[in-house]
C-alpha cells in the first residue's frame, strides 16, 4: 500500500467537519484494532489505503458509527483501547489486511534490496504476520494464493521478457500486485451483510499503485541498480525524457478514471463517492507533477534524502509554528532521513497522532541518554565510595601501626635488665617512626603514679 488515499483535510482543525470526523474515526479505529488484535508495535503498519477500505466496508455495510463503543468513537486518543473483544468487521478486516500487506511489502523489500534491516523487521513482526494469516484463514480466505502471487511477481521480475508496448510491459509486471489487492478488496466485500463485488475496484486500485510506484522511484531504482519495469522497457537511462514522462502520466490518469468509475458504481452516497474521487485526484496531482531529482553521486543522494525527509515532515506536521510542532518536525525529519521507509508506516495526520509517535521516539532516545547519565553517575559514586573506603582503611592501618608496633631494642632491654641498653633504647625511641606509642606509655605511667600518690595522700599515709 502506497498512501494514495490520504485525505485532503488531513491537517484540518475543524472538529465539525463530518467527512473529516468520519475518516478520523476509521483511521484511529483501524489503528486501535491493530493494537487490540496484534500488538502495539504493529500499529506502525497503519496506512491510508487500508483505512480507505475500512471506510468503504462501513458504508457498504450501513454501519452506524454511533453504535461503536466509546473508545472507538474517540479520535486522536491513541491509548484509549477498545474493551470489547468483538470489534466492527470493517475495522477488524482493515487491521488484518494492513498487517498482511505489510508482510508482503517486507518480503518484497528483502528480495529487492537484501538489506538486513528488512530481515530484522521480518523477524520482529513474525508473530503478527502469522496471526494475520491465521485470521484470514478463519474467514475462509486462502492466503496461499496471495503468497503464490508474490512468488509469481518475483519470478516475473527475474525473467527477461521483451514487449512491443509500454502498456503491455506494465500490465505484465503489475498483474500480481493488482490481483493481490483485488483479492483483499473482494474478500472483504463478500463478508458484508449485503455482499458487494469489489474485485474490479481492487484490481484497478492495485495496478494504479504499482505503476505510480515505478514512476516515482525510477531514478532511484536505476541509481541503486534495483528492478523497475520502466527501465526494463526503455533501458536504464538515468532519467526519462518529457515524452516518456507524459506517456506514463497519461496511463496513470486513465487508471485514475477506472478507479473513479468503479467507486461511482458502488452503493455509496454520492457525497462520499465525490470525497474519495477528489481524494485520489489531489494525491495523484501532487505526485505526478512534482520535480524529479536525479542522483549522480552519493553526496547528491544524501542531499535528496535530507530534502525528502524535510518535505515529508512539513506535510505531516502541517507547517509547524509552535515549539511542540517544531520538535515533532525535527524528530520526523531525523526518523525519515535514517530510514525513508518510515513514510510507509508513520501516521501522517499531522495532529496528536504524530505528536505521540514523535514523543515515543524522543522518549526512546531520552531513555538511552538517561541510562547513560545514571550509569556514569553510579560509576562516579562507586569510585567516590571506594576512595573513602581506602582513606578509612589507611587511617586504621596507621592507627594500628602507631598503637601496636614492636621495638626489639626495648624488649631486649627488659630481658637484659637494662644492662647498658636503655641509652640505645631511648635513642631508638627518638628515631622511631611511631613516637606516639611512647608518649602514650609515659603519660599513662605519669597519670597512674599521680593517682596512686593522690590516693595515699587522701588516705593519710603521706
Amino acid at each position: 500500500m502506497f498512501g494514495i488515499m490520504r485525505p485532503e483535510k488531513a491537517c484540518s482543525a475543524n472538529a465539525v467537519d463530518s467527512s473529516y470526523q468520519y475518516h478520523r474515526m476509521h483511521y484511529c479505529g483501524t489503528c486501535k484494532a491493530i493494537g487490540h488484535n496484534f500488538d502495539h508495535r504493529s500499529r506502525m503498519m497503519l496506512n491510508f489505503d487500508t483505512v480507505f477500505l475500512s471506510e468503504l466496508l462501513s458504508q457498504l455495510d450501513k454501519v452506524e458509527l454511533e453504535n461503536w463503543e466509546d473508545n472507538l468513537k474517540k479520535v486522536n486518543t491513541c491509548f484509549s483501547m477498545p474493551k470489547n473483544e468483538a470489534l466492527p468487521f470493517s475495522l477488524n478486516y482493515a487491521a488484518t489486511a494492513s498487517v498482511l500487506l505489510s508482510e508482503l511489502k517486507v518480503d518484497d523489500n528483502i528480495k529487492d534490496s537484501r538489506r538486513s534491516i528488512w530481515k530484522l523487521a521480518k523477524r520482529i513482526y513474525s508473530a503478527s504476520f502469522k496471526k494475520a494469516a491465521l485470521q484470514f484463514q478463519e474467514w475462509g480466505i486462502d492466503t496461499s494464493d496471495i503468497y503464490h502471487l508474490i512468488d509469481q511477481q518475483a519470478e516475473r521480475e527475474c525473467t527477461p521478457t521483451r514487449f512491443d508496448r509500454i502498456e503491455a510491459c506494465l500490465d505484465h509486471y503489475a498483474d500480481a500486485t493488482a490481483q493481490i489487492t483485488a483479492t483483499v478488496f473482494a474478500e472483504g466485500g463478500k463478508r458484508l451483510k449485503n455482499e458487494v463485488d469489489l474485485q474490479h475496484l481492487g484490481y484497478q486500485f492495485g495496478k494504479l499503485m504499482y505503476i505510480l510506484d515505478a514512476f516515482e522511484d525510477y531514478e532511484m531504482d536505476v541509481f541503486k541498480g534495483q528492478f523497475n519495469p520502466l527501465a526494463v522497457f526503455w533501458g536504464k537511462d538515468r532519467s526519462l525524457n518529457n515524452s516518456k514522462l507524459e506517456q506514463i502520466r497519461s496511463l496513470i490518469l486513465s487508471l485514475q478514471n477506472e478507479v473513479n468509475n468503479a467507486i461511482g458504481q458502488l452503493p455509496v452516497a454520492e457525497a462520499y463517492q465525490q470525497i474519495y474521487q477528489d481524494r485520489l485526484k489531489s494525491n495523484l496531482a501532487l505526485r505526478l507533477y512534482k520535480e524529479r531529482e536525479i542522483p549522480h553521486t552519493f553526496k547528491e543522494r544524501i542531499a535528496m534524502r535530507w530534502n525528502f525527509a524535510k518535505d515529508f515532515a512539513s506535510q505531516v506536521t502541517c507547517q509547524p509554528q509552535s515549539w511542540i510542532r517544531q520538535m515533532n518536525y525535527y524528530m520526523i525529519v531525523l526518523a525519515v532521513f535514517i530510514s525513508p521507509q518510515t513514510t510507509e508506516y508513520l501516521p501522517e495526520d499531522g495532529k496528536m497522532e504524530v505528536f505521540k509517535w514523535a514523543t515515543f521516539i524522543t522518549a526512546t532516545l531520552a531513555t538511552f541518554g538517561l541510562a547513560g547519565v545514571i550509569r556514569r553517575k553510579s560509576k562516579k559514586e562507586r569510585r567516590k565510595e571506594k576512595k573513602q573506603k581506602k582513606k578509612l582503611k589507611r587511617f586504621f592501618m596507621r592507627l594500628k601501626r602507631s598503637l601496636f608496633s614492636k621495638n626489639t631494642c626495648c624488649q631486649g632491654c627488659l630481658s637484659a635488665c637494662c644492662n647498658g641498653c636503655c641509652e640505645s633504647c631511648c635513642d631508638s625511641i627518638c628515631e622511631s617512626d611511631n613516637p606516639w606509642l611512647w608518649v602514650l606509655i609515659f603519660t599513662a605511667i605519669a597519670l597512674t603514679t599521680a593517682l596512686v600518690v593522690l590516693i595515699l595522700y587522701l588516705a593519710g599515709v603521706l
